[in-house]
């Protein structure tokens, strides 16, 4: 009788298929989860109330590209991944295979991005903050990988799933993102423009080296697998396509708050010499 009732029990569907063959979220990742989403909630919002929490560059700009830029990226950590993070981290909790896989991809998110700020200039107060969340993000992420039953997967998402436009997207995108970067870089090398970069430049210099070390290849992997039809395409196809839709509104919200704030300071400029005029 209590078997019947345990069988009563059990839910239906794709994700129970995968949760019957993985191993429960490690406790350890789960605290170094809300660690990574405190740092980020603690950087993003410093960053978005405090001016000193990335200081104007030398000499001092009319604008400062920099901050305006970070605090589109923090806007959209706290909109969107720092809400997509908890509640996949519930439904992994939960048993949700689906939810297993947001949660590994928004922590890919975090790794890239406070990765990024902390090997970038300038060195500001947040700099130990930075690194508190992508140092907790790295081995969260290897534990959630670790626990997935990768073989269950193809069962999991079967026939119905996009495979093939998943792929031909992921190789998309990495091939647009090495076209980008690889015409700048070729065109620096040929001219001989080498040397240390300064200012705004030299978070240039981090970027292209993160995308094209992290991005490109997750996105040729997640594009190979799947048209191979290997079961862990779907794991990396599931961290990349996490990844670019994170990703794709920061950089949106970065130009936004960029060209608001170039224009707020062109706006107070011309105030300032029609006043000094009169």
């Amino acid at each position: 009788m209590s078997r019947i009732w345990a069988s009563r029990r059990k839910p239906c569907g794709p994700d129970t298929l995968g949760h019957k063959q993985m191993k429960p979220v490690p406790r350890c990742a789960m605290l170094l989860t809300i660690v990574t989403v405190l740092s980020a909630i603690a950087a993003a919002v410093t960053t978005l109330v405090r001016r000193d929490s990335f200081p104007d560059p030398s000499p001092a700009p009319l604008v400062n590209t920099a901050l305006a830029e970070a605090r589109g990226w923090s806007t959209v950590t706290l909109a969107l991944a720092v809400p997509l993070t908890l509640i996949s981290l519930a439904a992994a909790v939960g048993g949700s295979l689906r939810g297993r896989l947001v949660w590994i991809g928004s922590l890919g998110y975090f790794t890239y991005t406070y990765l990024e700020f902390a090997v970038s200039p300038p060195f500001t107060p947040l700099y130990l903050v930075y690194i508190a969340a992508f140092a907790c993000a790295i081995p969260a992420l290897v534990l959630g990988v670790a626990s997935i039953d990768v073989p269950v997967l193809s069962a999991v998402f079967g026939d119905r799933t996009p495979r093939r436009t998943v792929a031909i997207f992921s190789l998309v995108f990495a091939s647009l993102l090495s076209f980008v970067w690889l015409r700048e870089i070729a065109g620096r090398t040929i001219a001989g423009n080498f040397g240390w970069p300064g200012g705004v430049d030299a978070i240039g210099h981090v970027v292209h080296a993160l995308d094209l070390g992290l991005q490109v290849p997750l996105a040729v992997g997640a594009g190979v697998l799947l048209l191979r039809r290997r079961a862990s395409g779907y794991l990396v196809a599931a961290m990349m396509l996490i990844n670019a839709v994170c990703m794709g509104g920061a950089l949106t919200a970065m130009v936004a708050w960029s060209a608001a704030a170039s224009a707020t300071s062109m706006w107070t400029a011309a105030i300032a010499r029609s006043a000094t005029t009169k």
